[in-house]
């Protein structure tokens, strides 16, 4: 069985997205998991807090200058002028690792990670989906790893459906807003359009309610944001479920905004206790990855309780 691939998207970008993709990434490979993330956002953000954290900013600036980034992939073999014998190198070198672990039974869990580039910015062109395709056909990408997730860029276009049409799943981080919920309609418009032209399977594996605002309500939701959640919800269970094919439900897990827990970095497991770098909330935001985590988990693995609405 092939790698369980997730696509972290929106159509809004300060929703947490990255911090999700990131601190997922993180909590699967401390269960014991072989993980690859992918950034494939031209913002390149989730690789700049991942090399920060576990290396330093000047390996990735390293990295990039030897032309070994997500970029590469879908330039290299096509750059004007450009040839294998000219630039030749070993493509699976894009995949740069971040932490390793043994674990028993002479089994092995790591963090990888394809790091991002701005380079993406420019416009990737109708045969990106071809050129990653191969290059994870070739490497034998999915064989190598339990989890790909992919941190997507907040708008549609090309490279947001490249990395769709290798996924089995996507995830869906969002605000409780006007402007959260305006984009969670048209995702889903667009969202009905793909998974009509895909030949595969591609199911919502959720949506996380993310820079919530702190609250004292048994139901963790602020009086002022409830309405939001509650019109999002009856639009999941009575139009959007139906236009992707697939139930859509809200995870129990929000993640909420502590702005000054999260001043020095997205990554929330460097705020455990005794860290030198923790408060109280920073403490419950790395609980709160670990519990979502359990969340993702539990509904990849019982697929069958995910079909039943």
């Amino acid at each position: 069985m092939g790698a369980h691939t997730i696509s972290v998207l929106n159509m809004k970008g300060g929703v947490g997205k990255t911090t999700l993709s990131t601190n997922l990434a993180i909590e699967l490979y401390n269960l014991g998991h072989k993980v690859l993330l992918i950034d494939i956002d031209p913002q390149f953000n989730a690789t700049q807090s991942l090399f920060k954290y576990y290396k330093n900013i000047s390996e990735y600036f390293a990295v990039r200058d030897k032309r070994l980034t997500i970029a590469d992939i879908f330039i290299w073999e096509t750059s004007p002028g450009i040839s294998r014998q000219q630039n030749p190198r070993n493509e699976s070198n894009v995949i740069f690792e971040l932490k390793q672990k043994q674990l028993d039974g002479n089994k092995t869990a790591f963090l990888h990670i394809i790091p991002g580039d701005l380079r993406l910015i420019v416009d990737v062109n109708a045969q990106a989906g071809d050129k990653l395709g191969a290059f994870f056909n070739r490497n034998k990408i999915k064989e190598k790893y339990d989890y790909i997730i992919f941190d997507c860029p907040p708008t549609w276009g090309q490279i947001t459906l490249v990395s769709l049409g290798l996924s089995n799943y996507y995830l869906i981080p969002t605000a409780l807003d006007d402007f959260s919920t305006i984009g969670v309609t048209l995702l889903s418009q667009l969202l009905q359009q793909k998974v009509e032209s895909l030949a595969t399977d591609l199911k919502c594996l959720g949506v996380v309610y993310t820079m919530l605002n702190e609250t004292t309500a048994t139901s963790g939701i602020s009086h002022k944001q409830r309405p939001y959640k509650d019109d999002l919800e009856a639009f999941f269970e009575e139009t959007m479920s139906e236009e992707v094919k697939s139930p859509v439900k809200a995870f129990d897990t929000v993640l909420y905004n502590y702005p000054a827990a999260v001043a020095r970095s997205i990554i929330y497991e460097s705020y455990e206790a005794n860290s030198g770098n923790t408060t109280k909330r920073a403490e419950e935001l790395h609980t709160f990855i670990k519990e979502l985590t359990v969340e993702v988990l539990a509904r990849i693995n019982a697929p069958q309780q995910t079909e039943q609405s």
